[in-house]
């Protein structure tokens, strides 16, 4: 990644942070015009959409990040949360567990596909995730709370 990329991407990053989604939206565009095989600008801009509400746009720019670095579970749950805010339950079901398989210690696909699940009415399926997920975040909370000692 060159400097100019660099900067780019780490400013649309701050405009995102501060809800400047259209901005944000802009510098992205101009990450992924200089390297278009930047697969996180993609996501980073297909999250931009989502918050400005064009979940249209937001969706191709999550399948082209998924279609350069397919097994990245971060981008297959981005996908779930896109279908889900649109209402896409059967296909948010099918990428949250794609997130899942790729990245089974992956807590918030865990709790996202837990609400698609009680969204279909699937009472069980929805509690097993939504237990899994606060297990792994325990666990991962826990892990972080261990220190190691060097003489």
């Amino acid at each position: 990644m060159t400097p100019e990329v660099e900067e780019l991407f780490t400013d649309g990053q701050f405009k995102f942070m501060d809800e400047e989604y259209e901005e944000a939206i802009v510098s992205f565009t101009k990450v992924i015009e200089l390297d278009p095989n930047f697969s996180k600008a993609y996501q980073a801009r297909a999250i931009a959409y989502l918050r400005s509400g064009d979940n249209e746009k937001a969706l191709k720019d999550i399948e082209k990040a998924i279609e350069i670095e397919p097994e990245n579970h971060r981008f297959h749950y981005h996908k779930g949360a896109i279908h889900l805010k649109n209402n896409e339950l059967d296909e948010a079901v099918e990428a949250l567990s794609r997130a899942i398989d790729l990245s089974p210690e992956y807590a918030p696909a865990y709790f996202l596909r837990s609400e698609v699940f009680d969204k279909l009415g699937e009472e069980e399926a929805a509690a097993a995730d939504f237990n899994k997920a606060d297990m792994l975040r325990r666990e991962q909370t826990t892990a972080t709370k261990i220190v190691d000692f060097w003489r």
